[in-house]
């Protein structure tokens, strides 16, 4: 509950300014090219973050980590409203990237608070609740930066977040309970005291299962995929297609409204059927949305692609970066077991994360000096092959806990 009270007005600000952050960098002076290269800095340094989130999260329990990363989410935006150059963006995006350290954190806290026959839709139930307020941020966003101008719209979209990120913060250090229990702390503790930091990690290879590894070569695969091209959809349909700000805006709430109205029924249905039929759903479409990008000429085809992506965001199944939807992360959490939970989500994030590093600089690339259309078309292959993959090696058990 505290979770979802402290995110949800945290998403309203982030998401009115988050869809255009890309063109705000490029407002600053940045090539498509450079945009990719400092988004792969921002990768690089999130991956870390998250592979010591998960260690800590299992060490020191889930409510110190998540009150220690989110108090970095008051200071990325300040860095942002006062850059003057794209050079400037970098601090903000590795003071962004600590707040990674909170992510497996999250995901266990809320793995451990829910009956694992209702993990599916608790997860959905918090995926709906904190992205509501999509519904509205993506067009007023849009608005906000076609009235004001990019530069100008985006300070003043930071400068809210800034203040709501205070409120969250305070929200989660005062109210969150821990859920890891004291004794396994404890025991972890004292289990691995002496064990350097490396020695660790290696340990912690040495005993993921079968499903898990499979789970990271297709996280691997999508994130690489979604990278190449996330932050680029936005310059697509400005600079390509021709789209104002505000009617990508317009788009994104309809998209959001789509994947809200979706995750709840579909997460009671993964409780149901199984994880696997909602997640497959989900990379069968998502790829599709991706590669439409290439055939959409106006306002309504566009809508039309994105709105096929908000049906498969809303089945829960796709690999969000380094985070998954509601149907994902609660088959990741069926395979984890709750004391090695967080490193094992940690290690998850990494793994996939490292591999996915140089994505948003090959997508640059490709979109400056061969085709916009590349990127699409070569994240559409790697999606397909990462769902063939879970299709084909992904056992899920009949029946539920």
């Amino acid at each position: 509950m505290i979770l979802t009270i402290s995110q949800t007005p945290f998403m309203f600000t982030a998401f009115l300014w988050f869809p255009y952050r890309s063109l705000y960098i490029l407002e600053l002076g940045a090539t498509t090219e450079l945009l990719g290269i400092l988004l792969m800095l921002e990768t690089v340094v999130q991956v870390f973050f998250q592979l010591i989130g998960g260690i800590l999260a299992d060490k020191f329990g889930r409510r110190r980590v998540i009150v220690f990363s989110s108090i970095f989410r008051v200071f990325s935006p300040i860095i942002y409203i006062f850059s003057t150059h794209w050079t400037h963006i970098a601090p903000g995006m590795i003071l962004s990237s600590v707040t990674m350290l909170g992510i497996p954190a999250t995901n266990a806290m809320i793995a451990e608070s829910l009956p694992k026959k209702t993990r599916g839709a608790g997860y959905a139930t918090y995926r709906m609740v904190t992205w509501m307020p999509m519904i509205l941020t993506s067009m007023l966003g849009g608005i906000i930066m076609d009235y004001y101008g990019i530069i100008q719209g985006m300070q003043f979209c930071l400068l809210a977040s800034v203040i709501v990120s205070i409120i969250s913060t305070f929200l989660r250090w005062k109210y969150i309970t821990e859920t890891l229990e004291r004794t396994v702390i404890k025991a972890e503790n004292i289990r691995t005291e002496k064990v350097s930091l490396k020695d660790r990690i290696f340990q912690e290879l040495d005993t993921i299962p079968k499903n898990v590894w499979i789970l990271i070569v297709v996280t691997a695969l999508s994130g690489f995929a979604m990278k190449m091209v996330f932050s680029y959809m936005v310059v697509y349909s400005v600079d390509v297609v021709g789209l104002t700000n505000t009617e990508w805006g317009v788009i994104g709430t309809g998209v959001s409204l789509i994947s809200t109205i979706l995750t709840l029924p579909a997460g009671i249905l993964t409780d149901r059927i199984g994880r696997k039929p909602c997640i497959i759903i989900s990379r069968i479409l998502s790829p599709i949305s991706t590669l439409g990008f290439t055939f959409a000429t106006n306002f309504w085809q566009m809508y039309l692609v994105r709105a096929i992506g908000g049906v498969a965001q809303g089945f829960g199944g796709l690999v969000m970066g380094l985070m998954g939807g509601p149907a994902w992360q609660a088959l990741v959490a069926d395979v984890t077991p709750s004391k090695r939970r967080g490193k094992m989500m940690g290690m998850m994030g990494t793994i996939a994360g490292i591999v996915s590093t140089p994505a948003s600089w090959v997508g640059g690339y490709m979109y400056d000096n061969i085709s916009p259309n590349l990127p699409f078309q070569t994240s559409f292959i790697l999606n397909l092959v990462g769902t063939i993959i879970f299709i084909a090696f992904i056992k899920e058990s009949k029946k539920s806990e």
